[in-house]
């Protein structure tokens, strides 16, 4: 029979839900979560404004970076917003940009439009649509194509012009194909919920 754990880390980035997720950790193991924030004990250095400001998700992409590889990194997490999170030479967080998700820009279209319907993202074989849906498809993919090469000319180039780049999240493998050099790190995200969880295990455990 396996232990029952002792810790849990959280990463959340709905505020609501954070009252919810503590509760039932709290009822299921008797214990309440660590929750992940700029300020956990992690040895991950913010340099940006308002430190305050960084999100869970970000901070464990940042973390995942540096154990995947030294000197400086991006990672292009595709979810709700799309996020392009910088670490440098020295290991740490430096920024990066927010971008509407291509799913969030897909709704939006048929949300904010009277008669543009709502379509699945994916690649066209041409730019140039001949009905609505392949109109749309061809704006939202390859539209969302050249604002991600955009981004990430402009952040390599500030970067000093050399840097590795993963992506990860769920429309990655979608555009990957068109983003040559960027390696898909599926796990990007949890791998560095499992190095955070680590480093707060350990840190509990010191004097």
């Amino acid at each position: 029979m396996s232990a029952l754990p002792t810790m849990a880390a959280v990463a959340s980035v709905v505020p609501s839900l954070d009252a919810v997720l503590s509760m039932a950790i709290r009822k299921s193991f008797g214990f309440r979560p660590v929750f992940i924030t700029p300020s956990s004990p992690l040895g991950l250095k913010l340099k940006v404004k308002i430190p305050e400001q960084v999100g869970a998700d970000r901070i464990l992409n940042a973390l995942s970076l540096c154990d995947l590889s030294s000197g400086p990194s991006i990672a292009i997490d595709f979810g709700t917003a799309t996020t392009f999170d910088c670490v440098d030479a020295e290991g740490a967080y430096i920024g990066g940009a927010i971008l509407l998700g291509p799913n969030s820009a897909a709704r939006a279209l048929h949300e904010f439009t009277a008669k543009l319907p709502r379509i699945e993202v994916r690649k066209p074989r041409t730019v140039i649509g001949k009905d609505t849906v392949h109109c749309l498809e061809a704006g939202l993919y390859y539209g969302y194509l050249g604002m991600l090469r955009e981004v990430l000319a402009r952040t390599k180039r500030e970067m000093g012009g050399k840097a590795r780049v993963v992506a990860t999240g769920g429309l990655a493998p979608l555009f990957l194909p068109d983003l040559p050099g960027v390696r898909h790190e599926p796990d990007l995200t949890l791998r560095g919920l499992r190095i955070a969880h680590a480093i707060l295990h350990n840190h509990g455990r010191s004097p």
